[in-house]
Parts: structure tokens; C-alpha cells; sequence
């Protein structure tokens, strides 16, 4: 199991809290960007508009054509340029018509940049750089305005006003200024304001950050104190009772009123009903092993009243399988082998489950064993195994049961069955034995039985099951169905072995991992004879070696070097037949494959009567330079282990006989 880092609450809400408080704190900051951006930016504008004014009330006292007091009007304009803090003041003379504006008089402030010394003088006419701004200004469209100039020189906000009055020196007053194209600029540095701006909010977003950690750690200690200090003891209490379902430790008495406490005193409810719990179930336990152990104790006992899962005999085989679907079931078959060889066999399957059916189970066994035993007759017996089992029920079950005697020596099957699923008899088709059918046993007594006697054919097979085999579910509540039985009994017509785990195989594979909700039972009994056989009438004709070829690749679990030699021997007499048989007229040849103890290869053709086994090769005398033929039937004969050749009915019959390992 993989170990669990834990981490205290302190940890985890200074993880949760931190970068949350961080970003919300990142978004107030990129908001108080914006709005002190706008407020420093209407801020520069308010300020150069004062100082515009106050620059446009100062310039009016000059005469603009007098150089001394132009000098000294320059000299003011710069000392206002850094009285306001603003980079630059000048005066224009803006001709809209020419498109052309000429400095008048201009100041710089400390922030002035040195091309625009260079460059700008008084007198300068500068054309074709006029905006809409200056234009309107100069015609007194409006008192002021504002531009925001990136230019070679520099970045800064602009504020325009008209030039409106002038001084008039003999009458000692300001007069309205007739000359409409002067205006007034001053310029601040809009650079040197956000640079500024930018240093004061770095200060501000610094301390914004550190109150964010201290209110977050703040914020996780105060949790630490009221609640991880206190959960801490209850998680550390409940590990201990986790790990040794005991409470080293006095119990947990917080005094808190809030979800802790209820919480404290609920765990310590909580340890008193599973300490309480926990000797119940160690009681429960003692008692469950001692059950599970009489119960396995019983299941053997059950299984051990079964014959053996296989028989082999040279009258006939068994096969059994049986899987309870708990310690003990209420499924079970039986078989006798009685001294005349007949052979009396059953399968049954009890109504309940459970320690109550495995009894009725057991006595159910005893009593067709005994029954058996007194030689009756397969109806006979299941009268009285009927009314014994009927007369002693106190739980009303009730089990179904086949029953049957198979004579060996006749390949008579004599049956009787008491509500059972119908059996299945392979032999060339698929059959299922659904005559002589009563009433289950055990629930009233007095019943009596028919049977049925039917004649087995060499290499049939009889299929016994109980409900659990055709009921079986998956894990979508489906049932296996009688259909997909028959299917899988279907495909073992020509080879009748493996039908038991190939059975078995089916209900794994369509289970899907689904609990067995029934017992699954089975018994096979197989007649001595072939489990596999094909028989074909063909032309005279080499090239239909291929089908009798095609049938020896088909025999299945035999060796490779036995169908190779089968091969060999089938190709040598089928070719020597369609050659010599009927001397060049066309014929039919009948061949059959038969596979039970040992492979029968038999051929047989209406052709010149002639014996293959007379007059073999004398190997020893063979001249392989001057003797012509006689080698192939050498060959074939020497790989069998036996052989047989008659003429019966105008035919030449020949058999050969491989052994299997």
C-alpha cells in the first residue's frame, strides 16, 4: 500500500490562500494602474493648463518687437518653465492659411531636451507641422487645448490658449490683442510624470504584496490556533485507534463549542461503539471459523460419498464435475458399476442450498446406492427413493433426479426421471432423452415412475447436468441458456471428447467474473467406440486424394508422425486402386476413417477382386535397379499395425489399423 504524506493545515492554507490573495492583489494593482495612469494623466493636463494661463497673462506685457525685452521675456518664459516644472514655453504665430507657425518667444525648463534647443530659435517658421488642436486655438474656437506630441524631440502633453491681451504702455492697461494668430504652448514632460508615477506605484504595489502575506499568514494562524491545533489531537487520537483500535491517550474533552467540539465528541462516541463492536465481531469470528471448519468438514464428507470424477473401463467411460457454489451444495451425481457390468448411474440437484440440502443430499445418495445395490429396476428405485425421502422432510425440499442403467453388453439405456433437466445423447445428432418424465422427488410420497429403454450405438456419449450449467449468469444478470448449451454439445458430434471442460470453458468465458449463483454438475458416460469418423464414395480418380487427405488432417489429438504415416498409407492403396481396380474404367472407391483406441483406414471397391496382403515384397531380395512395383504395399503394410483384407458381396474390403500412443 502506498504510504500518504500528510501536511498540516497551516501548510495547505498558506498553499491555498497565498496565491489567491496574491492574485486578487494583482488585479487591484492592474486596476489602480489604470485609474492613477488617468488621474497622472489629467493631472499633467490640469497642471499645464495653469501653467499655460499664467504664461499667457505674463507674455501679454512684452513687445514682441523690442529685442531687449524679448531677451527678457525668453529669460521669464524659462524661469516660469521651471518654477511650473514644465519642459518647455513658448509664443506662435500660427498662419492657418500658410499652414506655417513662427516661434516668438520661447523658455525651456530643466527637463528640455538638446535638440530641441538646437533646433527651435526665435524667429524659426516652421511649415506644415500645424495640428487641428493649435488651429483652432489661433481663431478663438475654443480657450484651450490639449495634444499629446511624440515627436524627435521628445513626449509630452501640450496645452494651447490664445494669445488674448497685450499691454498697452502709454495707457498703462492691457488691451485686446488684434493679432488673432498668437497663441500660447507649454509643454510638460509626460516621460518624466509616468516615471514618476511608475516609482511611487512600484513603492505601493511592495507594500501591497507584504500586508497580502502577513494578512495570509495572520489568517493561517489564527486557523492553526482555533483549528488545526485542535483537529491535530483528533487526528492523532484516531490514528492511534486506527492502529491498535485502542485510545492510549485520555479521551479528547475540548472545550469548544463550535463543529470541533461536536467533532471531539462524536469520535469519542464513535471509539466506545467500535471497542464495543470490535468484541462482538471477535466473538462472531470464534463462532464464524468454527462453522466455516464444520463446514468444510461436512463438504468432504459430501464429496467423499461421490465416486471417483473418472472411470475407465472397457464397457464404457465416465467423466463427472462438480462445483458447489458454497462449502456444501445440494448437486451430486452417482454411479455403480454392478457385477454383471451394468452400469446404474444419476445426477440430482436439491431445491435449497445450504447445510439443510447437503443433508438431504447425503441422504439421498445412501438411498439409491442401496436401492442400486438390491438390483431394482430404474423406476422401481426411484418409487422408493421417492417415498423414503418424502416421509422424513421437515424442510420441504424437494430434488430432481435422473436416473438410468446402461447394459454394456446390449448398449441397452433403461432411464426414469423425476423433474430433471432432459439429458443428451450424442450420436450422430444431437438428442435430448425427454421421455419417461415425473414428479421431483421427495414431495409426495406414493408416486410412481415410468421409464424408457432406448439402444446405444457404439461411440454415443449420454450428457447429464443440473440447472446451474444452462442457468449460469453474467455479471448483466443473463443466463447461459439451453440454447448455448446445445450449441457447445453440437460442435462435439464428430469429436465426442473434451465435452466436460469445453462445457466449463463456455460458462468462464460468458460468467464474466460473475459470482456462481448455482452448483454446476456433470456427467459424461461414453459407450466404447469412435470419437471420430468420416466415411466418403468417390471416383476413381487420383485427383480426389486431396478429400481423403483432407480427412486424416481433421482426426484430431493424434501426433504428427502418425498422421504422416496415415497419409502414407492412405495415398499408397487410394492411387494403387484408382490404377488397377477397374483396368481404366471409370469405378467408385468407398473410404472411412474411424478413430476410437486405435485409427481404422478402410477401403473398399467393386473392382478386380485382388488381396493387397498376398505376395509382399521380399525386401531382403529386393533389386531396386530390375524390379518394378511392390514396394509401396511393402512400405504400407509394414506401417500398420494390423491389417484385413476380404471380398464380400462382389467388394474388395481392406482395413488397415494404426495404434495411438
Amino acid at each position: 500500500m502506498k504510504k500518504i504524506r500528510f501536511k498540516s493545515i497551516f501548510t495547505k492554507t498558506i498553499a491555498i490562500m497565498l496565491p489567491l490573495v496574491l492574485l486578487i492583489n494583482l488585479i487591484i494593482l492592474i486596476a489602480l494602474y489604470w485609474i492613477t495612469y488617468q488621474y497622472n494623466y489629467e493631472k499633467s493636463e490640469r497642471d499645464v493648463t495653469t501653467a499655460a494661463n499664467v504664461i499667457e497673462d505674463f507674455v501679454g506685457i512684452y513687445d514682441f518687437n523690442n529685442e531687449a525685452e524679448l531677451a527678457e521675456l525668453n529669460a521669464s518664459l524659462s524661469a516660469l518653465c521651471r518654477e511650473f516644472d514644465i519642459s518647455y514655453a513658448y509664443v506662435l504665430d500660427v498662419d492657418a492659411t500658410a499652414d506655417t507657425q513662427k516661434y516668438l518667444a520661447i523658455g525651456y525648463g530643466n527637463l528640455a531636451s538638446k535638440s530641441f534647443k538646437n533646433e527651435r530659435k526665435v524667429g524659426d517658421v516652421v511649415q506644415g507641422d500645424l495640428s487641428e488642436v493649435q488651429i483652432r486655438v489661433a481663431k478663438n474656437e475654443q480657450d484651450y487645448g490639449y495634444e499629446h506630441l511624440k515627436n524627435r524631440f521628445d513626449d509630452t502633453i501640450v496645452c494651447y490658449v490664445p494669445l488674448k491681451h497685450v499691454y498697452n504702455e502709454q495707457l498703462k492697461t492691457f488691451e485686446e490683442n488684434d493679432n488673432r494668430g498668437r497663441i500660447v504652448a507649454a509643454e510638460i514632460s509626460f516621460l518624466q510624470v509616468m516615471q514618476h508615477f511608475r516609482t511611487n506605484f512600484v513603492y505601493v504595489a511592495l507594500i501591497t504584496l507584504v500586508l497580502a502575506v502577513l494578512m495570509t499568514v495572520g489568517f493561517a494562524l489564527i486557523l492553526k490556533q482555533l483549528v488545526a491545533k485542535p483537529v491535530g489531537k483528533i487526528s492523532r487520537q484516531m490514528q492511534q485507534f486506527a492502529e491498535n483500535h485502542t485510545i492510549r491517550d485520555e479521551k479528547l474533552y475540548l472545550k469548544d463549542s463550535t463543529e470541533i467540539g461536536r467533532m471531539a465528541h462524536s469520535f469519542n462516541a464513535m471509539t466506545d461503539e467500535i471497542t464495543t463492536y470490535l468484541h462482538d465481531i471477535e466473538s462472531l469470528n470464534k463462532e464464524k471459523h468454527m462453522q466455516e471448519a464444520e463446514l468444510g468438514i461436512a463438504k468432504k464428507i459430501q464429496l467423499g460419498l461421490l465416486p471417483a470424477p473418472a472411470l475407465r473401463m472397457d464397457t464404457a467411460n465416465i467423466d463427472a464435475y462438480i462445483l458447489p457454489a458454497r462449502n456444501v451444495g445440494g448437486d451430486f451425481y452417482d454411479y455403480r458399476i454392478m457385477e454383471d457390468g451394468t452400469v446404474n448411474f444419476a445426477i440430482a440437484d436439491v431445491s435449497g442450498k445450504g447445510v439443510a440440502a447437503a443433508l438431504f443430499v447425503s441422504r439421498a445418495i445412501t438411498l439409491l446406492q442401496m436401492y442400486s445395490d438390491l438390483g431394482f429396476e430404474p423406476a422401481e428405485t426411484m418409487a422408493h427413493y421417492n417415498d423414503k425421502l418424502a416421509a422424513q422432510n421437515p424442510n420441504k425440499l424437494f430434488i430432481t433426479t435422473f436416473l438410468a442403467k446402461y447394459n454394456p453388453h446390449t448398449g441397452e439405456l433403461t432411464y426414469t426421471n423425476a423433474g430433471h433437466n432432459a439429458p443428451y445423447l450424442l450420436s450422430d445428432t444431437l438428442t435430448p432423452l425427454e421421455g419417461a418424465s415425473g414428479m421431483a422427488a421427495g414431495i409426495f410420497a406414493g408416486e410412481t415412475y415410468e421409464q424408457e429403454t432406448i439402444r446405444l450405438q457404439k461411440g454415443d456419449v449420454l450428457f447429464l447436468y443440473t440447472d446451474g450449467v444452462n442457468e449460469a449468469q453474467n455479471t448483466r444478470g443473463e443466463l447461459l441458456s439451453t440454447e448455448r448449451l446445445e450449441a457447445i454439445l453440437s460442435a462435439h458430434i464428430a469429436d465426442k471428447r473434451g465435452i466436460i471442460p469445453d462445457v466449463l470453458k463456455e460458462i468462464e468465458t460468458f460468467s464474466e467474473g460473475a459470482e456462481q449463483s448455482d452448483d454446476i454438475t456433470m456427467l459424461c458416460l461414453k459407450t466404447p467406440g469412435a470419437f471420430y469418423h468420416q466415411e466418403f464414395t468417390l471416383a476413381a480418380d487420383v485427383q480426389n486424394l486431396t478429400t481423403v487427405n483432407e480427412a486424416l488432417e481433421h482426426i484430431p489429438a493424434i501426433s504428427e508422425e502418425l498422421r504422416l504415416n496415415l497419409n502414407l498409407m492412405a495415398e499408397e492403396i487410394f492411387v494403387n486402386l484408382c490404377s488397377y481396380a477397374y483396368e481404366g474404367k471409370e469405378g467408385e472407391i468407398f473410404f472411412s476413417v474411424n478413430v476410437a483406441d486405435t485409427v481404422e483406414l478402410t477401403f473398399k471397391d467393386a473392382g478386380t477382386r485382388f488381396n493387397p496382403t498376398k505376395n509382399l515384397l521380399d525386401i531382403e531380395a529386393y533389386d531396386h535397379e530390375h524390379t518394378v512395383g511392390g514396394l509401396g504395399r511393402f512400405i504400407t503394410f509394414n506401417l500398420a499395425d494390423d491389417y484385413e483384407y476380404r471380398y464380400e458381396n462382389g467388394a474388395n474390403v481392406l482395413k488397415l489399423i494404426k495404434l495411438i500412443d
